[in-house]
């Protein structure tokens, strides 16, 4: 190699030191029949002679110079570093088969491109065939959805326990992640776990066959999903549309059941505890609202023993309901013991009559709501 380099140095260096863009190109081609010999085995000072040469060539910042750079180093993954370095930095067209393909970037000159270079280059990294913890770490916290579809879907990535949080925490309200990180080799029991209810049943069936999630498992991962969900629409609590929306949500996965009920009352998201009510009853949810508010919980005694909510459920709610009150979250013993005593004497076909004649007539409810009577 030395011999070969020697023979070229002259002419070379009398290119390196012109400045047209031709000079530049020629020597482009010359550097390359020297890069893409079989044998390229450099010696220290075959390649302080080389850097210096490229250092020579990569002053120009000719747009057409430097994407002739890569034309010529056509197997881009046998570019010097000292170019590949540079041209990786460079406009997205110049750049982008360096990144893809280029074998003697480092990790840390990777992260260094993700970190100060646009969107498309990091979309360009994380296309490469292999990529290591610490360039998959800074991909996937540009916060960028494509760019984390690209790493999620790439099985050459390996993903640390920092990048999979990420990910997973991210799948759960962007679609186009979750089936590729559900997918992802590397995803646990316990990560697999906090991804499961957000993702489409084929998924989930697809997760208790790998993983073998017990029933305890599953129910539990509902219930920290809705605290989940709920936390993210804090701010939407009592606005309609979007309380609808996670109602919807619920019932796409099959999860709306009197359960559930007491968990969205202490999250306070009473207007969307109301709005499941009116999916689990068939009300309409002014009757419903009119139910929830009535003193004495009488007419919500009757809602729940016709969903076959037991005493202490139906304790729970009464109570818990109470924190929608304006200006009065305190319940009085007295209607506590109203509310039980109501309950008490209901059976549960009793129930599911009086709420078949409220639905058929809501009007025998609205104008009777003060004066409920559940004798039998």
């Amino acid at each position: 190699m030395m011999g070969r380099l020697q023979e070229r140095l002259p002419s070379l260096f009398a290119l390196a030191h012109e400045r047209s863009e031709g000079a530049r190109v020629q020597l482009a081609g010359m550097l390359a029949d020297v890069f893409l010999a079989e044998d390229i085995s450099l010696s220290i000072r075959e390649e302080e002679l080389v850097n210096d040469l490229i250092d020579q060539l990569l002053q120009t910042r000719n747009p057409a110079v430097r994407a002739e750079l890569v034309n010529k180093f056509v197997d881009a993954k046998r570019m010097p570093r000292r170019m590949a370095v540079s041209l990786a930095s460079d406009n997205i067209e110049v750049a982008r088969s360096v990144l893809i393909s280029n074998e003697t970037l480092t990790d840390q000159d990777l992260v260094t491109v993700v970190e100060t270079q646009s969107r498309d280059h990091a979309k360009a990294v994380a296309a490469r065939k292999s990529i290591n913890e610490a360039v998959a770490d800074a991909l996937v916290t540009t916060g960028d959805i494509h760019i984390m579809q690209i790493v999620a879907e790439n099985l050459g990535a390996k993903l640390s326990g920092k990048a999979l949080g990420v990910l997973v925490e991210s799948a759960r309200f962007a679609a186009e992640l979750r089936k590729p990180v559900m997918q992802r080799p590397e995803l646990t029991v316990e990560t697999a776990t906090e991804l499961f209810w957000w993702v489409s049943q084929d998924l989930r069936r697809y997760a208790l066959k790998r993983f073998g999630l017990s029933a305890g498992q599953v129910d539990e991962a509902l219930a920290q999903t809705i605290d989940d969900l709920l936390s993210h629409y804090e701010l939407e609590k009592n606005d309609d549309s979007a309380m609808i929306q996670v109602a919807d949500w619920l019932a796409e996965r099959q999860t709306l059941s009197p359960k559930i009920l007491p968990q969205v009352l202490r999250l306070g998201h009473f207007r969307l505890f109301n709005i499941l009510l009116t999916r689990l009853t068939n009300l309409g949810l002014v009757l419903v609202d009119n139910i929830v508010s009535e003193t004495g919980g009488r007419a919500l005694a009757v809602v729940c023993r016709a969903l076959g909510i037991d005493k202490s459920g139906f304790v729970s709610i009464f109570l818990l309901s109470r924190g929608a009150r304006p200006d009065e979250q305190i319940v009085h013993p007295r209607e506590l013991s109203y509310a039980l005593a109501a309950f008490d004497r209901l059976t549960v076909s009793l129930a599911q009559d009086l709420l078949y004649t409220w639905k058929e007539n809501p009007s025998f409810l609205l104008q009777r709501k003060d004066d409920l009577s559940l004798e039998e």
